[in-house]
Parts: structure tokens; sequence; C-alpha cells
């Protein structure tokens, strides 16, 4: 028989306990701590937040953008339905365009991915603060190819996860220092690692936190 904890104040609790006894903290501030506790949580990979990498205005950009209450804009569904979860409380509004019918249409026509012609249409269109990107390389790549062009987030999490191109966009994203961004340079990445990053840094703002709902 196994002790098993129902409780989920006492779970997350429990978790964050035993993250933090294996995960020294090598980052700049408590919050940069904090958010490579929370991607340890959700990847049960304690090797992964140790790769998390931080420019040094990352935190206080994307809470800013939270505050000013831009946009957060982000490459997949999955990305979109986790974060309104906590995001509406604060009145903030989550954007994916992966389905929207013209962007398919686009994409199709041109012979390349929807991400990539995603954040051409959103970035031209809209003020963005916080990107959240963990899934699609092409869509990073495309942020910093628009970036260039003077359409910039106020700060970016980008975290793809793969083999294709993965690793070779966020080395560019790391080196090129143009956005403030959170990243990691491996091919470890994924939804869950950029979404908990985000929804970290939502709760700090967030007073309204339901039940079981995580940090």
């Amino acid at each position: 028989m196994i002790n098993i904890e129902y409780n989920p104040t006492e779970i997350e609790a429990l978790s964050h306990k035993i993250i933090k006894e294996r995960l020294p903290n090598i980052f700049g501030c408590t919050e940069e701590y904090e958010i490579a506790v929370r991607v340890a949580q959700a990847t049960g990979d304690i090797e992964f937040a140790k790769d998390l990498q931080f420019h040094p205005d990352f935190v206080k950009n994307a809470l800013e953008s939270l505050k000013a209450k831009l946009p957060i804009f982000v490459d997949v569904e999955m990305a979109k339905v986790a974060i309104s979860n906590y995001a509406k409380s604060l009145g903030l509004e989550v954007i994916c365009a992966i389905n929207d019918p013209d962007v398919v249409k686009k994409a199709k026509d041109l012979g390349i991915t929807r991400s990539i012609v995603a954040v051409r249409m959103v970035l031209e269109e809209r003020k963005i603060g916080l990107i959240v990107c963990g899934n699609s390389p092409t869509f990073l790549y495309e942020v910093l190819n628009m970036a260039e062009k003077g359409k910039k987030p106020m700060a970016l999490i980008g975290m793809p996860v793969g083999f294709v191109s993965a690793l070779d966009v966020k080395k560019l994203l790391y080196e090129r220092k143009t956005l403030p961004f959170l990243t990691n340079l491996s091919t470890k990445g994924g939804t869950p690692a950029a979404v908990a990053a985000a929804i970290y840094l939502i709760n700090l703002l967030n007073d309204k936190k339901r039940y079981g709902q995580h940090s």
C-alpha cells in the first residue's frame, strides 16, 4: 500500500520541497529560481530546469507586460487553454492564431508552417506583451525575424522542443539577446514547461486562484 496525498495544496508544497532539495539556486533572483522549480515540477526533469537561461530583464519585462494588460501570444491551443484558466482573472487576453482560417489558407498557399504565418499576422496587427512558445521552432524563429523589423513583444518564453531546428533557434535567441527571454539550450522544451513559467508569473499578480490551481 502506497501513501497517497489527496490535498492539492499539500501535493504542491511537497513537490516544491523535493525539487528544492535537488535543484541548486544557480539563478539571478528569487523569481528565476521559482520559475525553474515550476519547470522541474511540470516536466519531472531537474536537469532541464538547471539549463534554463534568463535574460537579465526577462522577469521585470514580463511582469510589466502583465500589469499593462497587454495580450499574451502563444504558439499552440494547448498553451492557450492552460494559460487562459489563470489569465482571465486578471483580464488578460490570450491569443493563438494557429487555427485561424486565413492563417491555414495562407500557409498552405505559401508552403510554409502555420506558425510562421500566425506570427506575422499577429505581430503586424497587435502590440503583444508576453509570447509563450514551447512547441514550434518556426514560430520562435519568426518571432526573432519580426523583432529585427521592430515588431517586438515585451518578453518571450522560447522553449520549443524537438530535434529539427529547436536547439538552433534557441541558441540564436540566446546569442542575439535582442528580446528579454527565458529559454534553454538543449533539445528539451515543451508546452508544459513554457506554460508553467507563464503561470508562475501570472500568479505573482493573481490573488484569485481557485482551489487546486497550481502556482
